[in-house]
């Protein structure tokens, strides 16, 4: 922290502003406040020295400049935030920062959870301000960059389900806090919901679905529920468990409900036409790749996979541009699920 008072005490105050919530709502009593308190150790855990009497002196005084609220019900510790609208405008974002913060703002929003997004929709106000204004005063054409980048995805797109932004809310906050929920969810395999008592251990997004990683009463076993399919979610006081020696990535290796990535290694031998050549020779399927033409023009692949779904769901996607030569049973497996397809075309 810099010696001088002056430089301490601003850099503080600045700290401060960014720790604020942007208010949602349009009236004073809805929405999130910030607590003087929580933001006072929130200061000090990240290494500034500030009471709470320091705190509550310094936002009346920033409140008295900027656009900044106060939420007087508890005399004792009252509550900040900035007004619905407000712009941050507290040096110290450069341009770089600023284009990194509008891309995690329109790639990685559904990520966060409401608490962490509430704190910075500030610095995302602060970082489109500041394209805006270094494209109007220097002619930088950075904020541009977001309308010539997309992520399209490499399948066939699919609308992603309904999920309730209470619900959704409810299970990242308690992944957040690591607290346990009860919650009412139905399975696929049934009609009806179900209560849970669920301890949260992880989230995973896959394509268009979210998936909450979670075990269940005192059971050791992980499985995934789908987002979508939660109609109730409480969060509980009680600290979520995790089954001893837990890791999401671990867990997703070993075959976390058919998202397994690390299968068994097997040597795949395949045919495939001259698309589909052209595609794997500029992506391969594996470093140890080898491929031999043949005379008929198709080519000749090996590579060492991982036996998983995704791969097979991969080779039955290319149709009449590849044929399975090995392993055997994976030759047989591909062949029976197609002719079982053609049936339905007869």
């Amino acid at each position: 922290m810099p010696k001088n008072k002056k430089n301490s005490t601003l850099l503080r105050q600045w700290e401060m502003m960014r720790m604020l919530t942007v208010s949602r709502s349009d009236t004073q009593q809805g929405g999130r406040w910030d607590k003087a308190s929580e933001i006072a150790a929130r200061l000090n855990d990240t290494g500034y020295t500030a009471s709470l009497r320091t705190v509550q002196r310094d936002l009346k005084e920033l409140s008295e400049i900027f656009p900044i609220e106060l939420n007087d019900k508890n005399p004792q510790d009252y509550g900040w935030r900035w007004i619905k609208g407000a712009n941050l405008d507290i040096p110290g974002m450069s341009v770089s920062e600023a284009l990194a913060m509008r891309l995690v703002e329109t790639h990685l929003k559904q990520l966060l959870p409401v608490a962490l997004l509430d704190g910075l929709q500030s610095v995302f106000n602060l970082a489109q301000t500041k394209l805006d204004k270094v494209e109007k005063q220097n002619n930088n054409h950075a904020k541009d960059w977001l309308n010539k980048v997309r992520v399209v995805p490499p399948a066939q797109p699919l609308l992603p389900p309904r999920v309730t932004q209470e619900i959704q809310d409810g299970l990242y906050q308690a992944l957040l806090e690591n607290r346990q929920i009860t919650a009412n969810y139905q399975p696929m395999s049934s009609d009806q919901p179900k209560e849970y008592l669920l301890h949260p251990l992880g989230l995973i997004m896959r394509g268009a679905v979210s998936y909450l990683v979670a075990s269940a009463w005192d059971y050791t076993e992980v499985q995934l529920y789908a987002l979508h399919r939660f109609s109730k979610v409480e969060i509980l006081d009680a600290a979520a468990k995790a089954p001893e020696g837990f890791n999401l990535d671990k867990a997703i290796a070993s075959g976390l409900a058919d998202f397994a990535n690390q299968g068994e290694p097997i040597s795949l031998e395949i045919r495939c036409d001259e698309w589909v050549a052209a595609y794997l020779a500029e992506t391969p399927l594996s470093a140890d790749q080898q491929t031999e033409p043949e005379a008929d023009g198709w080519v000749r692949l090996t590579a060492t996979v991982n036996d998983t779904w995704q791969l097979h769901w991969w080779l039955m996607g290319q149709g009449a541009g590849v044929e399975v030569c090995a392993p055997v049973a994976l030759r047989d497996e591909i062949k029976e699920a197609l002719l079982e397809t053609t049936k339905l075309y007869k």
